[in-house]
């Protein structure tokens, strides 16, 4: 299909839509889900993980990003992404090894270093290994000081948001024998918070804990840890505070309330290339980020070069879904990361285990191995996962790539759980819609016959005039000519779980081009099962992808005009389809679509999309049904002619979900819209 591009016309004649009574296509619950990749941009430690305290247990040593200095420049932002694609299509000549040596891109530890950690009062603090307390976890901060009021500071994720209205749950493991140690809550060089004195440590490491609740606010603060005792050797491990309002414990509230707002039915997580890293020292293993936190040990995130800890795990991850009443669908690790061949098929059991093994935790009984652990991690029912996906963005096909990891991973987990829903690595769908589906697991091929899938996931990144023309890209799905299948097999149900104008402007152009893009996969719901935007969350300060739907630094946050642009069209969603015909003035264009669906015994649901048309009104006229509609006055609606218009930290609320007047005469509705606007209006059918 031709697409106009860029200069936005002025509509010459009529734009019209019929929404016929013809049921068409089921509409799966989960079309508007999410898709979080825990670590990247430090949406996860560093964003809606509650944890204030960067370098928490002093693992990094050196490893990664841990200045508080400005992000790198988008130029460097866009040069790791293309990186990062170009490792994924280009394998190095090695396999990825299970040895211990380091992978690809993963620095070499510094023993000593603390930071983001720095001294106070001119002491000397180094990071030493002591195994203890905990030898997961081995490494910890010792210094002696030589006057009181001495001690170690760390400046948050860029900054700590000490708020006045809650308290702050702060802790430390501490050894040093008679040494008396105290906390400070730092605004710059004010103190606006000091714990009493902490019972003397010992010789022993023991916990100390206290509740610390600021006397005035601070959007940029610090926490010290310092000592009264002077002339005694100190040593302190896993330093942390969490806000006292943090949900479940765990989870920063003004994060998690646009989760909340939002209500996925699915989440998919955790990643992405934070998923496979650039090999197994740096994957994401999630036996490693269960237990106590304390002892998990953590790893180089090398997909995005920055330590984390672990502490947003994999009981972290299904306790946010089982809050959100979401549907968890996790990642499975195959042997492939990023720039690396597969681990080969006859050392690859151990991700089978691992698959396995999840499920048991997530699901097991007390009596077995597993489900054991998950009930002494403090959930003792059950997590009722039910879908995984099997990789991420797998491009090597064939027996001893993709399809050979593929299936020695899916068969042992349908044989035990029949009803397990599998989705399949998909594709990256290019521009124009063309795609290759030679060989990819589920329609065979490469000497593989056909394996079983429930769905496969395709990731569809672009600008905002291609993303837009898009609106079309399922219509023909299941015909020859675009997907190809391998002795007739019919290609599976797609799963759009990473979409957006990646590396666009923040404005509501984009957002509208996104929308338009939705209303389609709605239109194809009979091929389109489930979608979700990509990436989640950006810490601004840490930012490493150019365009994410919720921003935020340490005290404020915005979204994305694409937030609303999906709300709008996920809070209105029916139970199937209903014909619609479009009609417009400029034939062989579409810069607008809509979209109709049925939703329980008498609610139709319109949904419109305007991309670039100036001056635009649609009449949408109602054929069929049994007996008259009756509409409201206004439209939900989101919408500007100024392209540029965008919400900002400093404005969140430029770009909003309004209301926009409908023009009811009879059983034809009209709506004007802005260059720029998408619209959402329910009718009822009278009894």
């Amino acid at each position: 299909m031709m697409f106009q591009a860029a200069l936005a016309v002025a509509v010459l004649a009529q734009n019209t839509a019929t929404v016929h009574n013809t049921k068409g296509a089921a509409i799966k619950t989960n079309h508007f889900s999410m898709f979080y990749e825990t670590e990247i941009n430090f949406g996860g430690e560093g964003g809606l993980y509650g944890e204030l305290v960067w370098n928490r247990d002093f693992e990094a040593l050196g490893r990664g990003k841990l200045s508080v200095d400005d992000p790198p420049a988008r130029a460097s932002r866009d040069e790791r992404v293309a990186e990062l694609r170009q490792m994924r299509r280009q394998a190095a000549e090695e396999p990825a090894s299970v040895g211990d040596q380091l992978d690809p891109g993963e620095p070499a530890a510094v023993p000593g270093v603390i930071a983001p950690w720095t001294a106070v009062g001119g002491v000397s603090a180094k990071s030493v290994n002591t195994t203890q307390p905990f030898m997961s976890n081995p490494w910890v901060v010792s210094f002696t000081a030589s006057a009181a009021g001495q001690g170690i500071e760390n400046p948050g994720y860029w900054g700590m948001n000490l708020r006045t209205e809650t308290a702050f749950d702060f802790s430390f493991y501490g050894m040093g024998n008679g040494a008396v140690m105290y906390a400070q809550l730092m605004c710059g060089t004010q103190v606006i918070f000091e714990s009493p004195k902490f019972e003397p440590m010992t010789s022993q490491w023991q916990m100390f804990n206290a509740s610390m609740q600021p006397t005035s606010p601070c959007f940029g603060g610090s926490l010290r840890v310092l000592t009264a005792t002077p002339n005694v050797a100190i040593y302190l491990d896993h330093v942390s505070m969490f806000p006292g309002d943090a949900v479940l414990g765990l989870f920063r509230p003004d994060l998690f309330a646009f989760l909340k707002e939002y209500a996925p039915p699915m989440m998919r997580l955790p990643g992405g290339n934070y998923l496979e890293g650039t090999g197994p020292r740096t994957r994401w293993q999630w036996k490693r980020s269960i237990g106590p936190k304390e002892t998990r040990s953590g790893h180089y995130n090398s997909a995005w070069r920055y330590w984390v800890t672990d502490g947003l795990g994999l009981m972290e991850l299904l306790r946010l879904t089982e809050h959100l009443n979401a549907q968890p669908l996790v990642s499975i690790y195959t042997g492939f990361s990023l720039g690396r061949q597969y681990v080969p098929l006859n050392e690859s059991q151990q991700f089978v285990d691992d698959a396995m093994d999840l499920m048991e935790y997530s699901n097991g009984g007390v009596n077995t191995v597993w489900g054991q652990r998950r009930v002494e991690d403090g959930h003792p029912t059950s997590f009722n996962v039910s879908m995984l996906e099997i990789g991420n963005e797998e491009t090597q096909q064939g027996q001893e790539g993709y399809g050979g990891h593929y299936k020695i991973i899916m068969d042992p987990l349908r044989q035990k759980y029949p009803d397990i829903f599998i989705v399949a690595s998909g594709l990256e769908i290019a521009t124009n819609g063309g795609r290759s589906t030679s060989c990819l697991p589920c329609v065979g091929g490469c000497d593989m016959a056909p394996q079983h899938c429930d769905a496969w996931d395709e990731h569809t990144y672009d600008n905002a005039t291609s993303m837009a023309s898009l609106v079309d890209l399922y219509d023909n799905y299941y015909s020859p000519s675009f997907c190809q299948t391998v002795n007739g097999t019919q290609c599976p149900p797609v799963y759009v779980l990473e979409f957006a104008c990646a590396f666009q402007p923040l404005t509501i152009q984009s957002a509208v081009a996104e929308g338009m893009f939705l209303i389609g996969t709605e239109r194809n719901a009979d091929v389109v099962h489930a979608t979700a935007f990509a990436p989640l969350f950006v810490n601004v300060r840490g930012q490493q992808w150019g365009y994410n739907l919720i921003n935020f630094n340490a005290s404020h946050v915005f979204a994305l005009p694409s937030y609303s642009s999906q709300l709008i069209l996920k809070r209105s969603i029916g139970d199937h389809t209903l014909q619609t015909n479009i009609s417009s003035h400029e034939q062989g264009v579409q810069r607008w679509s809509a979209i109709a669906s049925f939703k329980g015994t008498n609610t139709v649901i319109v949904k419109v999309a305007n991309f670039e048309f100036l001056n635009f009104t649609v009449d949408i006229s109602f054929e069929g049904f049994p007996s008259p509609l009756t509409f409201p006055s206004t439209a939900n609606y989101m919408g500007s002619s100024d392209a540029s218009m965008a919400n900002t930290l400093d404005n969140p609320n430029v770009v909003s979900i309004t209301s926009v007047p409908l023009k009811v005469n009879g059983q034809t509705v009209s709506i004007t819209m802005d260059t720029y606007a998408v619209a959402v209006f329910e009718a009822t059918l009278n009894a």
